[in-house]
């Protein structure tokens, strides 16, 4: 017997995020050491921001977000605000709720650079590196990073295009238009 294409939801759900995120995903083990690190840097965190005023977007969601771009290779912080409003995975490393409010794309850029002013972002890493270092995670024989995965990170923008020379002399840019459209 064929059963029926119907979905009836609960009313109420006892399923916590965690229970969604299965036990061997890798970003269990990087979560552990994330968090670690942030505790480490409470008293940092609480000389960046004001004591009174409206409340900000904590900033462990934004460095946790920031993690998520990263290793995800989302474009964009409004790409990221949009996985975050239905990715279950990307909500429990973030740390938020189910049922919370995911905040707006522009929100976070102002955030995030309030972050990177402070060098609050420079600071996390240097403590995750030592937490990782103190746990023996680390390994002293070599290192590698691919510079295909940086590279894909800058922006266009922030290139300014090469000028053609001849002996010495910048080509102007309608020149350097005709020899490109050739």
């Amino acid at each position: 017997m064929r059963g029926p294409d119907a979905m009836q939801e609960s009313l109420f759900t006892v399923a916590k995020l965690d229970d969604f995120v299965p036990t061997d995903h890798p970003l269990r083990a990087i979560r552990v050491l994330v968090n670690d690190a942030l505790a480490a840097m409470n008293t940092r965190f609480n000389e960046v921001y004001a004591n009174t005023g409206r409340d900000s977007i904590a900033p462990e969601k934004l460095i946790r977000a920031l993690l998520l771009q990263v290793f995800f290779s989302i474009r964009s912080e409004r790409q990221l605000c949009e996985q975050l409003r239905y990715n279950l995975l990307f909500r429990w490393f973030v740390g938020v709720a189910l049922d919370d409010p995911i905040w707006d794309h522009s929100t976070f850029s102002k955030n995030r650079d309030r972050l990177l002013a402070h060098q609050v972002v420079e600071g996390f890493f240097a403590e995750v590196l030592r937490l990782a270092d103190s746990r023996g995670l680390l390994s002293k024989e070599h290192f590698s990073v691919d510079g295909t995965l940086i590279q894909a990170w800058a922006s266009i923008k922030s290139f300014k295009p090469k000028r053609a020379s001849k002996k010495g002399q910048r080509a102007s840019l309608p020149s350097m238009r005709r020899i490109m459209a050739r």
